[in-house]
């Protein structure tokens, strides 16, 4: 609105002074006025001119008074360009410093970048120390349980050393009734055997071998001739660390064991029966009525040594039944025993087919690793 105002102004004025200019231009002309001793026809021209300068000058002031960017725009230009020389040389800088910010700025996220890195790097490494020391608190906590246990076995075997001290002192005062005494159970004698069950708990494992070490006392007392009396006498004895191994086997077993007590020395009467334990598992070797041993003989004499023959005969099925997994007896090395009837009728069957006959060997029920290996004899015809 303000330059449309400035327009019709301008406009007006303009019309004006030509207006006023024409006007004495002709009255110059009528008249023949003169101007600096001009001739009339160029007084009229330099009117002419004087009021096109006059327009001029007039609508230069009129802008200049109207409008302020025209005064900016007439008497401040050349500060104006200075100005924005000044500010294209400043944006000029502003840019190179953007440009250099932007270099800094992008050094530093490379730079975050690479702390970021390493600050993974970190947490990862963070979490396996932290690893590592859950894996070290586990086995400082097993190797504090494990110093536990084995100072708890040190006090008992200490426990233990002490007691077989006090009894070395007392063979020691009584060495020489000791070597005049009477041997009640050689080196590896069985003292006392059983099978106990697997697959209980602790409580009932340990009432078994309780129960088991009671029976071998009492069958120590009763070899000696000692009568049974109120207070509990003991004739045997075994380490506690025998004792818990045999519980922790016990424990770890679902099927029965044959446990067999026997002597670790030369016991002599009047000094405790110092034993061991053997452990093994009560599997079944023959079942009951299972052939063991057969073997055809043939003999041209008809009165041959035929309890000789049995005799050898029972030696090859104890060999094959020690081979199969029975116990021996640890002194005799037998599995079993053959009764004196058994053996006679066996050997007049024997005399009755006349040197050519088949000796069988069958199992009297189910033997198992515990033993006794119990037989049936048959003797048929040796084509039979």
């Amino acid at each position: 609105m303000v330059g449309v105002r400035l327009i019709i102004v301008m406009a007006i004025v303009g019309g004006l002074i030509a207006y006023i200019a024409d006007k004495m231009g002709s009255k110059i002309g009528k008249k023949k006025m003169s101007v600096f001793g001009l001739r009339p026809k160029y007084t009229s021209i330099l009117l002419t001119v004087i009021s096109g300068m006059l327009i001029s000058v007039l609508t230069i002031c009129v802008i200049t008074v109207a409008s302020e960017s025209a005064r900016t725009a007439l008497f401040g230009m050349e500060k104006i360009q200075e100005e924005l020389k000044q500010l294209n040389k400043e944006k000029t800088l502003a840019m190179e410093a953007l440009k250099e910010a932007k270099n800094k700025v992008e050094e530093q996220n490379n730079k975050i970048a690479i702390l970021d890195a390493q600050i993974l790097e970190t947490i990862n490494e963070n979490e396996l120390m932290e690893n590592r020391l859950a894996q070290l608190n586990d086995k400082y906590t097993l190797a504090q349980d494990a110093v536990a246990e084995l100072t708890a076995t040190r006090d008992a075997l200490n426990s233990d050393i002490d007691q077989l001290e006090a009894i070395t002192e007392a063979l020691r005062e009584g060495l020489t009734n000791v070597r005049e005494g009477r041997v009640f159970y050689r080196a590896g004698e069985i003292v006392y055997a059983g099978v106990l069950r697997g697959g209980l708990s602790h409580d009932e494992n340990m009432a078994q071998i309780n129960w088991f070490l009671n029976n071998a006392n009492e069958a120590a007392l009763q070899r000696l001739g000692v009568e049974k009396k109120d207070e509990p006498l003991q004739a045997i004895w075994l380490s506690k660390d025998m004792v818990d191994k045999s519980v922790k086997l016990l424990d770890r077993s679902e099927n029965d064991l044959f446990f067999r007590l026997f002597a670790a020395g030369n016991i002599i009467v009047g000094e405790l029966a110092l034993c061991n334990i053997e452990i093994v598992e009560n599997e079944l070797i023959y079942p009951d009525n299972s052939l063991i041993h057969q073997e055809k003989f043939r003999f041209n004499n008809k009165n041959g040594n035929y309890d000789s023959l049995i005799l050898e005969f029972l030696g090859k099925i104890n060999h094959d039944a020690v081979a199969a997994g029975v116990l021996p007896d640890p002194l005799s090395g037998k599995v079993g025993n053959m009764d004196a009837a058994t053996m006679i009728e066996a050997s007049n069957k024997m005399r009755q087919y006349k040197g050519n006959f088949a000796l069988r060997a069958y199992a009297k029920g189910n033997i198992y690793s515990a033993g006794p290996v119990l037989l049936r004899l048959e003797v048929v015809p040796a084509d039979e």
